[in-house]
């Protein structure tokens, strides 16, 4: 019996092991806007699609990654709803909801080009924090964003 336990720690503490291996594709999505002449009409990302990145570093932190996410998709075929030069200042949880302050370029947004930014924050936010609901303040503007106000054909909302 002794022999048994023996063993079987054994085994636990070197099966244990396996799981201590550091990841080898360390990446993320982003959802960007295709540009004019790589819009694919009929398909399910024909306007928003994902863009994977890899992470170096040890610094992933949200922060890090939105800000990583406003410098653009850095990809042939997509581009960034955010107005260039947009910068994060900062990122907190109120209750369920991802708050963002983002610089003032942002608030340039309006209409078409705003729902489209926050359709594009809202599912890249949702793969990388599990946010459902974002706000977004820059100046004296603020923007709230649901995910579920969206139809995304690949972006899983836990429905």
């Amino acid at each position: 019996m002794k022999r048994m336990i023996l063993l079987l720690a054994a085994a636990l503490l070197l099966f244990s092991f396996t799981g201590c291996k550091e990841p080898e594709d360390n990446s993320c999505r982003f959802y960007y806007l295709r540009t004019d002449d790589t819009i694919q009409y009929g398909q399910e990302d024909a306007l928003i699609a994902p863009v994977s990145r890899t992470i170096a570093g040890q610094d992933a932190g949200l922060n890090y990654l939105i800000q990583l996410y406003l410098e653009g998709p850095g990809e042939e075929g997509y581009r960034s709803p955010i107005p260039k030069g947009t910068y994060l200042l900062s990122t907190l949880w109120e209750e369920d909801t991802l708050v963002m302050v983002f610089s003032r370029e942002f608030s340039q947004l309006d209409n078409m080009n705003l729902t489209l930014a926050g359709a594009c924050l809202s599912a890249t936010c949702h793969d990388l924090a599990g946010a459902e609901h974002i706000q977004v303040r820059s100046g004296d503007s603020i923007y709230d964003f649901y995910l579920n106000n969206y139809t995304f054909l690949e972006v899983s909302t836990g429905q």
